[in-house]
């Protein structure tokens, strides 16, 4: 069997419906669904299979179905005895692995993440700009346009050699946008706004989430992952309850180099990759690092089938 690295997005990818047939047929699944609704008192199973889709966009929301869907489709995974050698995620999705790898429990880590959506609104909200995902340019034709006079541009994820989140005022964006419309090489989506994520802006809220995350914990202790877990700042892997509780608080203080990360894994072997949650959004970013790759998802029983098969080799 090969070795596997299993990967867990951020929010953004949710959508209405998403995991019905894993909570129709799966009880382990139904009842991470009705761990959150009892905990947090929120209808999570209406919201996410029946929509609308409009109730899903509040950042508490997403960040909250992001997080339910990222661990409990992975259990179907587990059943069909397949597991991850090494873990890696984004944003929620980071928080997903250090779940899966036992470092927290997932009560005390949905109730971190529901509530810490509001610190990040009120972050986005008094720094202003906008996110762009931006494809088509390399780094180095890239960096020279990060400072326009309308206001720096900062580089918030480094997802793959052509393929950045970005972050700044909304006259530059516009401005970088407006410059490459007309080539279809190129391309750029403004994204839900976050503020400056993952800049050193967001040291600010490093303390708010230190305090969150001491009331969410109560007396429950942090552990050292069971599953080799690498962090999303810089590739390395997380070793201690220290380095978890750092990621916990201090993951949106430093860009994503998922790019690092993922080529990391790659030198260390993985090559056979399974994304938790809707479609192949990282994966499609690890075939542009390295073609050289076999990438499935795990969404509903079709993808589950698949990534069986792919992983059996």
């Amino acid at each position: 069997m090969s070795n596997i690295a299993v990967i867990f997005p951020n929010e953004g990818s949710q959508y209405v419906g998403m995991g019905k047939e894993f909570y129709d047929r799966t009880v382990n699944v139904r009842n991470y669904y009705d761990i959150v609704e009892k905990l947090l008192d929120i209808k999570i199973a209406s919201i996410s299979f029946l929509g609308p889709k409009e109730e899903q966009q509040p950042t508490p929301i997403a960040h909250l179905i992001t997080l339910l869907g990222d661990v409990a489709f992975y259990d179907p995974f587990v059943q069909n005895r397949r597991k991850a050698n090494v873990m890696m995620g984004i944003g929620i999705g980071e928080i997903a692995a250090l779940v899966v790898a036992e470092c927290i429990p997932f009560p005390v880590a949905c109730q971190y993440v529901y509530k810490r959506a509001k610190l990040i609104d009120d972050f986005a909200k008094k720094h202003g700009g906008i996110n762009v995902l931006f494809t088509g340019l390399t780094l180095d034709k890239l960096e020279p346009l990060l400072n326009p006079p309308t206001g720096q541009i900062v580089i918030t994820q480094y997802l793959a050699p052509d393929t950045f989140m970005l972050w700044g005022p909304q006259a530059s964006l516009n401005g970088l946008m407006d410059r490459y419309k007309t080539i279809r090489t190129i391309k750029a989506t403004v994204v839900s706004p976050r503020g400056p994520l993952f800049t050193t802006q967001a040291v600010e809220l490093e303390s708010q989430f230190d305090a969150l995350l001491t009331e969410c914990l109560g007396e429950q202790r942090i552990f050292p992952p069971k599953i080799i877990t690498h962090r999303m700042s810089d590739g390395e892997q997380i070793n201690s309850p220290t380095d978890v509780r750092n990621v916990l608080v201090r993951q949106y203080s430093t860009p994503v180099d998922w790019t690092r990360s993922v080529k990391m894994m790659i030198d260390r072997g993985f090559r056979t990759w399974v994304e938790v949650g809707p479609k192949t959004i990282y994966g499609d970013f690890i075939r542009k690092i390295d073609k050289n790759n076999r990438v499935c998802s795990v969404e509903n029983m079709k993808s589950l089938s698949i990534a069986v098969q792919v992983t059996s080799s």
